[in-house]
């Protein structure tokens, strides 16, 4: 599991919020999402394990798709989740 070095300020809030509803490529609540995701300290390492891994959902103030552009401009291959689960 990933640790930060400083507390996520997304800690306490639905977790639901940051995850597209099915079927639409837009996020239920996205200006509180993004307002919670602007001012975080634990953005950097957020990022960093979004684009290292193939994840779904709002991290660190990107999208999905944000994330697959970065990746491609970083030549960054994500690896699967479930390899970290050991």
């Amino acid at each position: 599991m990933q640790k930060f070095k400083e507390p996520a300020n997304c800690i306490g809030t639905d977790p639901d919020s940051f995850f597209t509803e099915e079927g639409s490529a837009t996020y239920p609540e996205v200006k509180l999402i993004q307002q919670i995701c602007l001012a975080c300290r634990a953005k950097p390492e957020c990022l960093e394990y979004a684009l290292n891994h193939d994840i779904k959902g709002y991290w660190a103030n990107t999208t999905e798709g944000k994330r697959s552009k970065m990746r491609r401009q970083l030549n960054i291959i994500p690896k699967p989740l479930h390899l970290d689960y050991n």
